[in-house]
This record gives C-alpha cells, structure tokens and sequence, in this order.
C-alpha cells in the first residue's frame, strides 16, 4: 500500500514528459523499438518525452498518441492526459504571449522610423498610385485601334460585293456603313458589303464604350 501510494506521489510531482521517459528507461526499452511496435512516428514520440508538444499534430492526434504510449508502458493514460492538457494549455498561453510581443515591437519599430523614411515611403505609395491612375485614364480616353485589311484603297472592281476584314481593338463597339458588327475575343472581323455602279464609300467605325472612336474609310469603284 505504501509502495503504491509513494509511486502515485512520485508520478504526481513530474511533467508528462518526465514520467514517460523515467518509465522506458526503468523498463530498459528503446524509444526506437516502441515506435515500430505501436506504430507511431518516432519523431512523435520522442517530442512527447521532451515536451515539444507543438511539434505533435494538432487536434486528438497528440492524446491519441500519448495513451497509446502510456498503454505500452503500462502508466494510467488518464492522469497524464489531464497534466498533458494543462501543460499544452500553457504553452498555447506563452505562444500567444510571445506572437502579441512581437507585434508590439513591430509596431514600435515602425512608429520609430525616422520620419524622412516614412515620407519617402508615402511618397513613393502615392507615386504608384497617381502612375495606375494616370495609366488607365489613357486607356480610356486613347483612340481604340484599327487595321482594316481588305478591301485596299481606292480599288476598282466589276464585283457586286466585298469582304471587309480587319482588326479592331477588343471590347470596342464596330459598325460599318451605320451597321453594328460583332468582332471575335481578338477583335477580328468580317463583313460582307453590298455595292453599287460608280463610286462606294465604305465607312468602319471602332468606339470605346467611355471613351473616343476611330474611323476609316474606303473608296470602292464598281465599272
């Protein structure tokens, strides 16, 4: 009875990690041969007998893997899970502590700053800014582009019809001789134009949704 009681005593006063590995060595037993007959990582293991619980998995895993240890080693799993609480408990508390430390320095380090850093740094900031600004206002307001491949200037024909094809620039609205003309993804185009006898205008139109148009004409002689 008294030897039980002065074992409990014992097991009490030390961490989980202590009592684990007091048990191997006094049961002579290598950390490496249990790994391999509980299959657990030895890894695992051997962060439960120094304490290194952070390096455990999170969640159950880390008891799972603690009860099934003490099993083996014949301890009460019980008491140790709840000291294993405390103490991984504790150590999320420090972790935390030391992360809210951290920031603060941070946070300090900045509000330290020479001031002619922080200016520089808000001047480069809005730099960035006004030059993104700048950029997409030009694409806005720039005349969309335009490269009308057939039919070539001035051309002279018997044909009754011709094919106008070309590239506008994607996303613009296309209309030609005041019909609108639906482009591919690439802002290719083609469209079939009836002619007349004499002299025919071709008018092709490209016009941003917010901003300028482009325009291009061609002139068609039908003998």
């Amino acid at each position: 009875m008294n030897i039980f009681t002065e074992k409990k005593i014992f097991l009490d006063s030390e961490t989980v990690a202590e009592q684990l590995r007091s048990r191997r060595q006094e049961l002579g037993l290598k950390l490496e041969k249990i790994a391999k007959e509980i299959s657990i990582n030895f890894k695992y293991l051997e962060a439960l007998e120094k304490g290194n619980f952070n390096l455990l998995p999170a969640g159950v895993y880390g008891k799972n893997f603690l009860r099934e240890y003490a099993v083996y080693l014949k301890i009460d799993y019980r008491p140790l899970v709840k000291m294993f609480e405390k103490e991984t408990a504790g150590s999320n508390q420090r972790q935390q502590r030391e992360l809210f430390s951290k920031q603060v320095v941070k946070a300090h380090h900045l509000l330290a700053m020479p001031k002619i850093i922080k200016s520089i740094i808000l001047v480069v900031v809005v730099g960035i800014c006004l030059f993104y600004l700048s950029y997409r206002l030009k694409q806005i307001t720039a005349v969309p582009s335009l490269n009308i491949q057939t039919p070539a200037d001035n051309l002279i024909t018997k044909e009754k019809s011709v094919s106008v094809t070309g590239i506008a620039e994607a996303e613009s609205q296309l209309i030609i001789n005041g019909e609108s003309v639906i482009s591919d993804t690439n802002g290719s185009f083609v469209k079939e134009v009836d002619l007349k006898k004499g002299i025919n205008i071709i008018s092709i139109t490209a016009q941003k949704k917010y901003g300028r148009s482009a325009t291009i004409k061609k002139q068609i002689l039908v003998e």
